[in-house]
């Protein structure tokens, strides 16, 4: 029973010997008729008179050196960069497309449209509101050296001119101070309404000079009663 086995084992240890030999080896064993014909019409070679092939181990040498031999580096990247910069170049300002109409199908380009009807409109229902402003109470006592455009509103001439300015109205508001006081009396009570609000852009105004019989009259009694003080 044992010879039965391996009497077929060593038939095949011997044809796979058979099989298992060097390329030189290979290239000159007798090929098949259909493959001599074949192969070396189209590898170029010859046949010689036992079948082998005499051109194929040249053929499998080229193959090899083929396979061998390093490509130029970055070859598909240049073209890719080449092709990239020339769509890049080709891209105008004339090529932009304006329209900004929704396209496609709703649902897959864009999503679908959820439309709120069939309800009756309700208005929102606010309470009634009654809002009345009413005017701060607080004043202040005449400010007769006042320079209210600049004070209040930041009207100003220049940083090197503002002293300047402010020296300028003192000097002249002195000599009109009876006329201011008697426009004016010192125990009143002025309030702020009439300005422009902290904030809000105030024109450029020349503020009128106010006409007063009283502030004529304390005028003239306070340069008459000079004149007699001063010899």
């Amino acid at each position: 029973m044992a010879v039965c086995w391996l009497l077929p084992a060593a038939v095949l240890a011997a044809d796979w010997m058979e099989f298992v030999r060097s390329a030189d080896d290979a290239l000159r064993m007798p090929q098949p008729v259909s493959w001599e014909a074949d192969g070396v019409e189209q590898a170029g070679g010859e046949a010689d008179a036992d079948g082998a092939c005499v051109g194929c181990a040249a053929l499998v040498a080229a193959e090899e050196d083929a396979d061998d031999e390093p490509k130029a580096p970055c070859t598909d990247e240049q073209a890719d960069c080449q092709k990239h910069l020339r769509q890049l170049l080709e891209d105008q300002l004339s090529g932009i497309d304006l329209d900004i109409r929704v396209g496609g199908r709703p649902g897959n380009d864009y999503p679908c449209e959820c439309r709120l009807e069939g309800d009756t409109y309700e208005p929102r229902r606010f309470a009634t509101t009654t809002f009345t402003w009413k005017a701060a109470g607080y004043c202040h006592k005449p400010l007769y050296f006042e320079d209210w455009a600049l004070e209040r509103y930041g009207h100003s001439h220049g940083g090197l001119v503002d002293p300047f300015v402010s020296a300028a109205h003192f000097f002249v508001t002195l000599p009109v101070l009876p006329y201011k006081m008697g426009v004016e009396l010192p125990w009143e009570c002025v309030y702020p309404l009439g300005y422009y609000r902290p904030g809000s852009c105030a024109p450029w105004t020349v503020p009128a000079v106010p006409i007063s019989l009283r502030g004529f009259a304390v005028e003239a009694a306070t340069i008459t009663g000079i004149v007699f003080l001063v010899p």
